[in-house]
């Protein structure tokens, strides 16, 4: 039970990070637009594989903000086997996602202080900028970056 609990404790974290994926302003790069697809192909799984008991448990739930999020939470002891794996895979697939773009910063560090410093970080747009310049960053560094793009087509 504290598992579950654990677990759709982090899902609320999860969600609010994938509504700042999903949303219409987030689609300013390349980089951006496939976090973007791989974020809503991942929260459309958890609605299929948790819709019974989303309609069961939360039909009344304003979506947004983490609302239903939190009523499955408030359901944990009820949901399925199905539900409950695909939201383990969710969140783990965002933990995994931040590790990898913090991996990707830290390799990259002086290559994105050497080319692309004047660049204005968020949506995307310093990954970008080392995928454009590719041919002028470190070998680490093309290395990640192209892990970092094969993960995100996945």
């Amino acid at each position: 039970m504290f598992r579950r609990l654990s677990l759709l404790t982090s899902i609320c974290l999860g969600l609010a990070a994938a509504t700042n994926l999903v949303g219409p302003a987030a689609a300013q790069s390349d980089v951006a637009r496939l976090a973007k697809d791989k974020a809503e192909r991942s929260v459309k799984k958890v609605l299929k594989d948790c819709e019974k008991e989303l309609n069961s448990y939360c039909s009344q739930v304003t979506p947004g903000e983490g609302r239903l999020a939190l009523c499955m939470m408030a359901h944990e002891d009820k949901i399925s086997d199905t539900c409950f794996s695909s939201i383990f895979e969710f969140v783990d697939g965002i933990e995994l996602g931040l590790s990898n773009l913090w991996r990707a910063a830290d390799v990259c560090e002086n290559d994105i202080e050497k080319n692309c410093a004047s660049v204005q970080p968020g949506e995307g747009r310093i990954a970008q900028c080392l995928i454009e310049k590719k041919d002028m960053v470190s070998t680490p560094c093309k290395a990640e970056l192209a892990g970092l793009e094969t993960r995100l087509k996945n």
